[in-house]
């Protein structure tokens, strides 16, 4: 019976790293977090419901940490008032290694209305926007 709560936590825990491993630093880390649950869970005997509680805290964390740094940084306008050799015809450019090769993406999705532009050459965050619609 013992077994059974073991093997779920760790299943639990698989599919939790499958689905955030980007968030929690790729493969060895989570290979290390499911090492170390494990073993917690083996010496204390700790209960199954921590181990989601813990999840759940991980996972907010990420989001408002996520969200701080998209809030920080600046809009088109304030972009083009810092750097305004960035401004293109075409578009803008990377103040760091000003490629012109920009895309966006969304903040926690692809279809997020929170976005962000990258630049495709040296992935800096350059600006943030809102979807209107």
């Amino acid at each position: 019976m013992y077994y059974i709560e073991v093997m779920s936590v760790f299943l639990f825990l698989l599919v939790f790293g499958a689905i955030f491993a980007p968030f929690l630093g790729g493969c060895l880390v989570l290979l290390l977090v499911l090492f170390i649950l494990g073993s917690l869970i083996v010496f204390f005997s700790l209960n199954f419901i921590w181990f989601i509680i813990a999840g759940l805290i991980l996972y907010s964390a990420g989001f408002i940490a996520r969200f701080y740094k998209w809030y920080h940084l600046p809009d088109y306008n304030e972009y083009i008032s810092l750097h305004p050799q960035c401004k293109l015809d075409t578009g803008v450019s990377c103040f760091k290694c000003s490629s012109d090769k920009t895309l966006h993406a969304g903040l926690f999705n692809k279809q997020s209305k929170l976005r962000y532009y990258i630049c495709s050459s040296c992935k800096t965050m350059l600006f943030r926007f809102k979807v209107l619609q």
